[in-house]
């Protein structure tokens, strides 16, 4: 009798306690102390914290514990210009979203419109030709949009030899001296922001002119040269044409 007694007493007990940890629960589900009031985002330059807190479904009137960190990142993820995107939830109503966007290496040319792609080759945004357009490399290609806003290269191996060349013209500092690339067949002109126009085989030795690239318009610079050309088609040095 005694122990059914005992028994009573835990079950009563552990009963309460699980009463405690609803009614616990419900408060903090429900109390407007714990609202999400307090947003701060860091990070966005492209994308607007509007856009963001619309995306997010981020209200005054949520409470903190009802937002899913890993869905929220997902989410922000999903966004064309997101590289990623970090949530920190803080006491009592804070909601902390970290933005790391992705960088226009380039500007893909097919006479109708702009793309907008990443250092992947990955679709950014597309834009029409009269519309503002961010400032960048322009590169004529041959390419389609897909409707899925996947980019189909004509040619894949050019794909693979200008983001290639993208990534050497930044490893070099050059990225923002080049305003337009041009494809052909067997060679890629690339023309600078001084004009000057340059000739690079498309070949193997592409990362190793890329090199030399950057000592001579180095060297044009500081003579004010404006104009011409350098050539890396003519044999084993490259030559200047005014």
């Amino acid at each position: 009798m005694k122990r059914k007694r005992l028994n009573t007493s835990k079950l009563i007990t552990l009963l309460s306690l699980v009463l405690m940890i609803i009614i616990f629960a419900y408060i903090l589900l429900n109390s407007s102390i714990f609202s999400s009031s307090n947003v701060k985002i860091e990070g966005n330059n492209r994308v607007s914290k509007e856009a963001i807190i619309k995306n997010l479904d981020i209200r005054d009137d949520k409470n903190i514990f009802k937002y899913n960190k890993k869905q929220m990142e997902e989410k922000l993820e999903e966004n064309n210009y997101i590289e990623s995107g970090q949530v920190k939830i803080g006491m009592p109503n804070k909601l902390h979203i970290i933005i790391i966007e992705k960088e226009i290496v380039a500007i893909l040319d097919n006479d109708f419109r702009y793309t907008y792609i990443d250092k992947d080759g990955k679709f950014i945004q597309s834009v029409d030709k009269s519309d503002k357009v961010e400032k960048g490399v322009i590169v004529k290609i041959n390419y389609e949009l897909q409707e899925d806003k996947s980019i189909k290269f004509e040619n894949q191996e050019h794909k693979k030899i200008l983001l290639n060349l993208l990534e050497c013209l930044k490893k070099e500092n050059l990225n923002k001296k080049i305003k337009t690339i041009i494809f052909k067949n067997e060679t890629i002109e690339m023309t600078t922001k001084e004009n000057i126009k340059i000739i690079l085989p498309n070949d193997s030795k592409l990362n190793y002119n890329i090199s030399m690239l950057g000592a001579i318009l180095s060297d044009l610079q500081g003579k004010y040269v404006r104009s011409g050309s350098v050539d890396f088609t003519l044999g084993n040095n490259p030559i200047y044409k005014p």
